[in-house]
C-alpha cells in the first residue's frame, strides 16, 4: 500500500466497481426460478408426486390441465407456491418425480395440505389403473389373464 499511486488505485478499485452490477445479477438468478404462477406450481406438484414415468410425461400433462379445470385445484391454488418454494431444495428441477420427501423441513400446514395432494390424486380411478397397468375404461383387455400380471 506504502507504493500505491492514486492513478493505481483509481484504476483498481474502477476494477473492483465494474463487478458489482454482475454480482447483482448473479444473486438474483436463483430468486428467477422460484417465480412460478399457482398453476405452474400446482402442475409441477403434480407431476412430481404423481405415479408418471418420463416416457408418459404427455399423460401427466393431460391429466394436470385436466385437474386444473376442476373444483379440486382450487383447495391447493392459494397455498401451491409457497409449498413448491420449501420444497425447491430438496426437489431437483428436471425430476419429473421423486422416491421421497423429507417432511421434516416443511411446515406442518403444508405436509398436510401435501398428505392431501397426493392421497386426492391416488384416489382417482384413472390414476389408479395406470399404477396397476390396466387399461382406461372402454379399452378392451386384449390379454384374458391380464390380472394375473405383476404390476410395472
Amino acid at each position: 500500500m506504502e507504493n500505491i499511486t492514486r492513478r493505481l488505485f483509481v484504476i483498481q478499485s474502477s476494477r473492483l466497481l465494474a463487478f458489482i452490477p454482475l454480482t447483482g445479477v448473479i444473486g438474483c438468478i436463483s430468486d428467477a426460478k422460484l417465480k412460478l404462477s399457482p398453476e405452474e406450481s400446482l402442475k409441477r406438484l403434480i407431476y412430481i408426486f404423481g405415479p408418471w414415468t418420463l416416457e408418459d410425461h404427455s399423460i401427466a400433462e393431460d391429466f394436470a390441465k385436466r385437474f386444473l379445470a376442476t373444483n379440486y385445484a382450487n383447495e391447493y391454488l392459494p397455498k401451491s407456491v409457497n409449498l413448491i418454494q420449501n420444497l425447491y431444495k430438496q426437489i431437483p428441477e428436471k425430476t419429473s418425480s421423486v422416491k421421497e420427501i423429507d417432511l421434516g423441513n416443511i411446515p406442518v400446514e403444508e405436509q398436510e395440505l401435501l398428505i392431501t395432494l397426493t392421497k386426492q390424486l391416488y384416489s382417482f380411478v384413472e390414476v389408479r389403473f395406470y399404477v396397476s397397468n390396466e387399461p382406461s375404461w372402454g379399452v378392451c383387455q386384449g390379454d384374458p389373464k391380464w390380472h394375473t400380471r405383476i404390476p410395472k
